[in-house]
């Protein structure tokens, strides 16, 4: 079944879908916006029609570069559908997959800069606040297809589904995992929920993946990677060969893809600092 492009806009191309949702490009006058559906199997499931109420409400409360803004919700023929900026950028996933076409790995210097702009949007995400305090902003479902690098070197974070936010209200919570093998271990187990703590596991994880375009399991099937990755997380000895880090860098990301979440870094600013210290003020002199 073709997408059905909202009315008022016009379709352009698919640019991907899974599970649940369907996601398309369409043009409203001169502007090109995405478009997100729930594939038709999803319409009568509950988590579908969660993920998408959750990604709707969040991006309506929280403006950020590194994020889609909402334009509008619907719903039509095909059922509900909502319409969101669109973040143009290459992936994570893309970049890897098309330097290992040529022969190579990603690059040092674009490694590190990815690395740095990635965990800095990640942070500031993390802080979002308002009158009443902290927004509480967890993504979800962190990887290296919902990493891009957009036209201007900037980072940005696409694909909402997962996310958490202060007073989301218990109708809303789902069991997600995130996408594996990034997950980190307690949610691959069902031991905790998505939390910051866990989307700085995944983007540490995304990062390795970047720097060295292994495989971070040695586990081929889906239920044999969830069983590896909630006993012993992915296969971190990995980041030692991350050239593009320097030893204190291989350090901070080795610690922060510790699959016990009791001895691991945790912070998002805190792993930014680790590869962009802030300079000091007798460092300007």
């Amino acid at each position: 079944m073709s997408f059905l492009a909202p009315k008022g806009t016009e379709f352009v191309r698919l640019l991907g879908g899974g599970s649940v949702f369907e996601v398309a490009l369409v043009r409203e006058g001169e502007r090109e916006l995405v478009c997100k559906r729930l594939v038709p199997r999803a319409l009568a499931a509950r988590e579908g029609r969660v993920a998408m109420v959750r990604e709707a409400r969040l991006l309506s409360m929280i403006e950020h570069p590194a994020l889609p803004s909402l334009v509008r919700v619907g719903n039509d023929a095909r059922g509900p559908f909502f319409l969101e900026t669109f973040a143009a950028g290459t992936s994570v996933e893309a970049l890897v997959r098309g330097w290992q076409e040529r022969g190579a790995r990603v690059p040092r210097t674009l490694v590190r800069h990815v690395a740095i702009e990635a965990l800095g949007a990640l942070a500031q995400i993390h802080a979002l606040a308002d009158e009443a305090g902290s927004l509480d902003v967890v993504h979800g479902d962190i990887g290296p297809a919902h990493v891009l690098l957009g036209p201007l070197g900037e980072a940005r974070i696409v694909d909402l589904g997962a996310a958490r936010f202060r007073g989301l209200e218990a109708e809303l919570e789902t069991n997600d995992r995130g996408t594996l093998p990034y997950a980190a271990p307690e949610l691959a187990s069902g031991a905790a929920k998505p939390s910051q703590a866990t989307d700085v596991y995944a983007m540490a994880a995304t990062l390795l993946f970047l720097a060295t375009g292994e495989r971070l399991c040695e586990a081929d099937t889906e239920a044999a990677m969830l069983a590896e990755v909630a006993t012993r997380g992915i296969r971190r000895e990995l980041v030692l060969s991350a050239e593009a880090f320097e030893a204190t860098e291989r350090e901070a990301l080795y610690e922060a893809l510790d699959p016990d979440a009791s001895r691991r870094r945790a912070s998002a600013r805190e792993l930014c600092d680790v590869l962009a210290p802030v300079p000091r003020a007798r460092d300007l002199r």
